[in-house]
């Protein structure tokens, strides 16, 4: 009899884990349990995210890199056969000076500050035409960033024309669990009217279709999704312990009975 109600104990404790285990894991970690009336109809208002300066594999700004306090801008304005060269930093009230002129350059690009040097010197020679070259005090790489199921989950430097596959394999790859039929890209910079991407890198796995691997963009965040099996197998690693320490103390009561009943 006592050996009967310690099966029955192993069995009740044994059908607990297994239950525990399915429930742990029948959930995504990257699904939402709100339901969408949750979501809130206005956001709340972030800031946008900033920008890089250059790609990860290149070495001089990009034509949108905003000038900012600590550069150095070399200026050269040609009028007619000649030309004047300046090299000046741009101090902290965002100006440069250009010879005698002050131009007000902070924020803006350098396409910008060619056109405000110029309209700057334009009282003071004829048709002058500016050309302005950006010098960073620190250059700034672009960069997306990668969540998920990942090995190396975080903030990816950004090259040019990159995809969703070279970030992942910039991430150190993905784990067998990973669910790639779905992987999210959430794309704008601002958080106010973001635009959600699926990459499906199994079709281009199994079919060669190309046209499933995104191009990304800077700041985007992406989120490679686990399957429900790898979930479960999450799961199983955090209880596995749990019901390791609750059958032991059974073992003994269940065996030693067994040993000790033994008749020649």
């Amino acid at each position: 009899m006592l050996r009967l109600r310690w099966k029955h104990l192993g069995v009740v404790v044994v059908g607990a884990g297994i239950g525990l285990l399915l429930l742990g894991g029948c959930r995504n970690p990257g699904q939402s349990t709100l339901p969408p009336s949750a979501v809130s109809d206005v956001p709340h208002e972030l800031p946008p995210l900033p920008k890089g300066d250059v790609y990860a594999d290149e070495t001089v700004p990009t034509a949108d890199a905003p000038i900012e306090t600590g550069d150095t801008l070399e200026v050269v304005i040609r009028r007619g056969a000649g030309e004047e060269k300046y090299s000046s930093l741009v101090r902290e009230n965002g100006s440069v000076s250009v010879g005698f002129m002050e131009v007000p350059v902070g924020g803006i690009t350098v396409a910008e500050a060619e056109r405000r040097v110029q309209n700057a010197a334009r009282p003071f020679m004829r048709e002058p035409r500016a050309q302005v070259m950006l010098k960073k005090k620190l250059l700034k790489i672009k960069r997306v960033f990668i969540f998920g199921d990942v090995k190396k989950p975080g903030m990816v430097p950004m090259a040019r024309n990159m995809t969703v596959l070279q970030a992942l394999a910039a991430a150190d790859n993905f784990y067998e669990t990973a669910l790639l039929e779905e992987i999210r890209v959430v794309r704008g910079g601002d958080f106010a009217n973001p635009t959600i991407l699926t990459a499906d890198l199994a079709r281009l796995f199994t079919y060669g279709d190309l046209s499933r691997n995104l191009a990304l963009e800077e700041n985007d965040v992406i989120y490679v999704p686990r399957e429900q099996l790898g979930d479960a197998t999450e799961a199983a690693k955090k209880l596995m312990p749990i019901l390791q320490a609750a059958i032991m103390p059974i073992y003994p009561a269940y065996l030693i009975p067994a040993f000790t009943s033994f008749k020649p």
